[in-house]
């Protein structure tokens, strides 16, 4: 028997694919015989992953899909002659992309039906927080379970430094946005934010945003910038090296999630390693992640994010609450829990298959 992962494209960077890869490192350290293959695949994974075009599986060989969103490649996955493991990434709701980004619309809207008609070949699903298991359920898969994302300390916490980003530690409150620019994500509103603090608080503020940034909507952005003469105040990153990320996570303040939708959300925890105080919109799968690492925001206007900021930042007592919960959320998600997790559900997978 082999344990075979396959997912439409794989790259380094994605949160995702690394999910797959650090799940095959943790298989084969159980002794698991395992192969991955991609429809598309970046080249620096040549190496270790398979094209879709050389896919080949034996009868008893378990497959593992991981979905993301809606693409054609989900076709040969309900078409696959046998029941497959499917590893739910959760899809962004399409309404979160209507009327301003059409073609990730259609491709959300074509996921979601999409994963109704996989469920029927699944006999075994993961999602990464509770949040995501509910909809694999609510798609009508019977046997569902938690499985997190890997996120292994080590691999952050032993980075060199990039000295461009060390010369932004200079007395400024540094407030990070880590992730892809898109509207759902509310760069935006992390922008109007920072510009109520320094209007009201203190102009020592600077909001890094790091990622990615779709074209149409940094335009967006750039031009808020400049209407609240912000220019001084907002960095755009942009997508950065691991040295610089890691860099940015330890001269930084805190981290500013106002995402509406999350189905894990990494950055929480890679902020927690580095010890920020997180403050996250309270939606999605992000207090499930979050739990008391940080504070929830039901009030995410400008003034009431910055002044969360302020209050938070200030208070001795709610920092080392903070701290505290900082260390519950990681020994939660440490890899041995996530590696014990999914030992003890490879054993019920296997014997269900073997049924």
């Amino acid at each position: 028997m082999k344990i075979i992962q396959v997912a439409h494209a794989l790259h380094p960077t994605d949160a995702a694919s690394r999910q797959l890869l650090n799940m095959d490192k943790i298989l084969r350290a159980l002794g698991y015989e395992t192969e991955m293959y991609a429809h598309r695949l970046d080249e620096s994974l040549a190496e270790r992953v398979g094209l879709m075009g050389d896919f080949s599986a034996d009868p008893e060989d378990i497959v593992i899909y991981h979905m993301t969103t809606g693409t054609s490649f989900n076709r040969w996955v309900w078409n696959y002659p046998r029941k497959i493991v499917l590893f739910y990434h959760n899809i962004t709701p399409a309404r979160f992309f209507f009327g301003n980004a059409w073609g990730s619309w259609l491709k959300c809207l074509r996921g979601r039906h999409d994963l109704k008609t996989i469920a029927k070949n699944t006999f075994f699903a993961w999602g990464a927080s509770e949040y995501s298991r509910q909809e694999l359920e609510n798609a009508g898969i019977k046997r569902t379970a938690v499985l997190p994302i890997v996120v292994e300390p080590e691999t952050y916490t032993m980075r060199g430094e990039d000295e461009s980003v060390l010369r932004y530690k200079d007395g400024r409150l540094n407030l990070l946005v880590v992730g892809r620019g898109v509207p759902h994500k509310k760069q935006d509103e992390a922008i109007e934010a920072a510009a109520w603090y320094r209007d009201h608080i203190s102009p020592d503020i600077r909001l890094v945003l790091i990622g990615n940034i779709k074209p149409s909507y940094e335009k967006k952005l750039r031009v808020l910038v400049k209407k609240r003469g912000m220019e001084e105040n907002v960095l755009f990153a942009g997508q950065v090296t691991d040295e610089a990320l890691c860099t940015w996570y330890r001269i930084a303040d805190g981290l500013l999630c106002l995402s509406e939708h999350e189905g894990f959300c990494v950055p929480l925890i890679e902020a927690m390693i580095f010890g920020l105080p997180i403050f996250a919109k309270l939606a999605a799968a992000v207090p499930e992640t979050l739990g008391s690492a940080g504070v929830l925001l039901s009030d995410t206007s400008p003034q009431g994010v910055a002044e969360a900021v302020r209050r938070t930042m200030a208070d001795e007592l709610a920092l080392a609450r903070l701290k505290k919960g900082r260390a519950e959320r990681l020994a939660a998600f440490s890899p041995e829990n996530v590696k014990s997790q999914l030992e003890a559900d490879m054993k019920e997978i296997v014997r269900l298959w073997q049924a």
